[in-house]
């Protein structure tokens, strides 16, 4: 790990532990800035709230937006999924294109958790964390197994391939709401 710049590490458990994925979504969405979106978004599509709560779980408000330093890569993701959308159904007032921005924009996003690389410490020794395999990783920050978590500056193996994109999306959102944006052939 010496070789790698590390941009945040962690030690668990917290002190302020996570909370539910539907609280720290509140979290996220009052950091976007645009709160209102999310609530007006959330309270039409259930489906699309239930999905930002697992992309929550997934990446926390702690995953550093690899691109944007200092920055949540899932207040990043949700902004822009939010405008996206709000984009959309101003413009066509058309309810499937509003759902298909937001998945849309989320999924390009997210795939961005591949540029960097996520160690967990567990018993002493490092492993490295796969997003797309490994359990959410609320559920590692809240367990007493898991000592400390640090992000380095590496890319994920698979960051750059071009199946990578669906392979996170499938993680957050439903196979039914991939191929209404157009993500699943």
């Amino acid at each position: 790990m010496t070789e790698q710049t590390t941009l945040l590490s962690l030690k668990t458990p917290l002190k302020q532990p996570l909370q539910s994925a539907s609280h720290e979504m509140k979290k996220a969405c009052r950091a976007t800035k645009n709160q209102p979106a999310a609530q007006e978004l959330f309270a039409r599509w259930h489906n699309l709230r239930e999905s930002s709560q697992r992309l929550t779980s997934l990446l926390t408000l702690y995953w550093p937006d690899p691109r944007k330093e200092g920055e949540s890569l899932l207040v990043n993701s949700l902004a822009n999924g939010l405008k996206d959308a709000e984009q959309v159904i101003k413009a066509d007032n058309d309810d499937v294109a509003e759902q298909k921005a937001f998945i849309c924009r989320v999924s390009e996003e997210l795939v961005q958790c591949l540029g960097l690389t996520l160690m967990i410490k567990y018993k002493g020794a490092w492993s490295v964390y796969d997003p797309n395999t490994d359990g959410f990783l609320d559920g590692i920050m809240n367990s007493t197994v898991s000592e400390e978590l640090t992000w380095v500056n590496s890319p994920h193996d698979a960051f750059g391939s071009p199946k990578s994109k669906i392979l996170c999306a499938s993680r957050v959102f439903t196979m039914n709401e991939l191929k209404l944006a157009g993500l699943l052939d």
